[in-house]
């Protein structure tokens, strides 16, 4: 695992991880900016509440509270748009470690498909965990990491084996590796409750997957 770990920390170094993240931060900003007109517009059309000042109010502080959101949920927004380029990024890798076992990029509607499939089974244990950490703190967030871990190695470790294999062979191979997944997983479990490091959790996520599937499969990396 640290060995694949430590490949893909090199990829902050790559350009592809550069152009990724800013596809991603650029879909986020573009949405935060139409939720800001969104808002205008509809304020337009906010009738009189008891007084102009009021009005005046909200249609100054509206936009102001969706700046402190872009803020506040920008890098978790922009982590889940990053899933959109997570295929892309795993061929940039295989392209560039493992010339001789690069798979067809996946089309566009299963790459869509799968992350909100992956956004959505994430955010489903979370909301499901809340009463559990709220009731055991301490050991309820130690709970929580530990089933995120194993969520986000299972997510992540498909996400890189079912470009080369069948889901049967895939369930085999993650079985004889439930370990070494499951602490990855928790890695990047961790890496996703840093503020500003949960931006580029998705890649290094992604990143570290490839490696340690190719790793399980016996594929030589590149020198």
């Amino acid at each position: 695992m640290f060995a694949s770990a430590g490949r893909a920390l090199g990829l902050v170094f790559d350009p592809a991880f550069a152009r990724i993240l800013v596809k991603a931060l650029l879909l986020t900003l573009l949405l935060f900016a139409a939720l800001i007109i969104l808002g205008e517009y509809l304020l337009s059309f906010l009738p009189i509440l008891g007084s102009p000042l009021v009005n005046d109010v909200i249609k100054v502080l509206t936009p102001l509270l969706l700046l402190f959101g872009g803020l506040v949920l920008g890098p978790p927004v922009a982590a889940l748009f990053a899933l959109l380029f997570l295929d892309q990024l795993a061929g940039h890798i295989e392209a560039r470690d493992y010339p001789g076992n690069v798979a067809p990029p996946a089309s566009f509607a299963r790459t869509l498909r799968a992350g909100l499939r992956f956004a959505g089974l994430v955010l489903g244990a979370n909301l499901v965990l809340i009463p559990v950490e709220f009731g055991l703190p301490g050991a309820g967030e130690i709970l929580g990491l530990l089933v995120n871990g194993w969520l986000l190695g299972r997510e992540y470790f498909e996400l890189a084996a079912l470009r080369h294999l069948e889901l049967a062979e895939v369930d085999r191979l993650r079985l004889r590796n439930s370990g070494v997944i499951w602490a990855s997983g928790t890695l990047i479990a961790l890496a996703s409750m840093i503020p500003g490091i949960d931006l580029i959790a998705p890649l290094f996520g992604t990143a570290l997957m490839v490696h340690l599937f190719h790793r399980a499969a016996g594929t030589k990396a590149k020198a």
